[in-house]
């Protein structure tokens, strides 16, 4: 497990200067687009993921990686856990905007919070996907897999904004004044973990059967 955060760590010590040009970034789309920017908080942690992939393909990390004394199983296990710190760099970026936007004298939408938690609950899923085709196609179809990905989260918020719109049940589910039973709830989480557990097999037996 340790092996873990000694990777993850190694990921964000040569992110660092991705995450000083992509938090400013971030921060000046979403306060531009403050009436529904909180379906952007998805953006920092996806393209965290995609830039970390990235540069363990093109500076040959994982082929240097595979000769130290750390399985295969491990690498894959820490880019997994890594969905984490990513959510919480997302989240924060996020929180930070919205007491820039409060500061202002600028308006938020009532349900605001409620869309971060959907943001951030979007974030592993598409991580879930994004992971095993990495993993799949490595190096040689990383640019293609990567720019699907970038305009998955570049228009991914305006999609859900309209979606809100075209189905008003949804901000009615939305409301704190709903109460419902926590068994769909529940039921949702398992099958959450479930596909994140499935796709950590794939990408697992992916790699494993890799020839760096």
């Amino acid at each position: 497990m340790y092996h873990s955060f000694y990777l993850i760590r190694k990921d964000f010590i040569l992110l660092r200067k991705f995450l000083m040009l992509l938090i400013p970034f971030f921060i000046f789309i979403a306060y531009s687009n403050y009436h529904n920017f909180s379906l952007f908080t998805v953006m920092p942690p996806m393209l965290l993921l995609i830039s970390s992939c990235s540069m363990d393909t093109q500076q040959m990390t994982q082929r240097f990686l595979v000769n130290l004394p750390v399985r295969r199983q491990e690498l894959v296990r820490a880019k997994y856990f890594a969905i984490l710190p990513h959510a919480l760099v997302g989240l924060a970026a996020t929180s930070f905007t919205y007491l820039l936007i409060i500061m202002t004298g600028k308006e938020v939408t009532p349900h605001f919070w409620q869309e971060v938690g959907i943001a951030i609950a979007i974030f592993p899923l598409l991580a879930m996907l994004y992971l095993p085709i990495h993993y799949w196609l490595g190096a040689k179809g990383a640019q293609v897999v990567n720019l699907v990905f970038m305009m998955i989260i570049m228009v991914g918020p305006n999609v859900i904004g309209s979606l809100l719109q075209w189905f008003p049940d949804l901000e009615y589910w939305q409301s704190f004044s709903v109460k419902s039973s926590f068994i769909p709830y529940i039921i949702l989480g398992l099958a959450y973990v479930f596909l994140l557990s499935c796709s950590y097999l794939i990408s697992l037996r992916i790699f494993e059967k890799k020839d760096l």
